[in-house]
């Protein structure tokens, strides 16, 4: 049985392996193809769940004034809010 384990976890450790070398080789070609790729898109880390917070926040409380400010302005920037946070969840890993 240790025999067993102890083969089982190398070949874990070989494809892990493998599986790291073939991510890192993609993350070559794309910063040499577009420049450094930035850490936080690629996860969903503390600042950027906070600007998501915050924009929802902020098209809650257009939406809810919608009526009382009659405003294309207002309209505008709520709609640019949407489309970012949209954006945003088609980023997400």
């Amino acid at each position: 049985m240790r025999e067993y384990v102890t083969q089982m976890a190398e070949e874990i450790t070989a494809r892990v392996n493998h599986e790291r070398e073939t991510m890192l080789r993609l993350l070559d070609a794309k910063e040499q193809a577009d420049g450094p790729i930035p850490y936080c898109p690629l996860v969903d880390c503390s600042p950027r769940r906070n600007y998501r917070a915050a924009l929802t926040e902020a098209v809650q409380v257009l939406e809810e004034t919608r009526r009382s400010f009659k405003s294309r302005q207002l309209e505008a920037l709520r709609k640019k809010l949407l489309a970012v946070l949209a954006e945003d969840a088609d980023r997400s890993l």
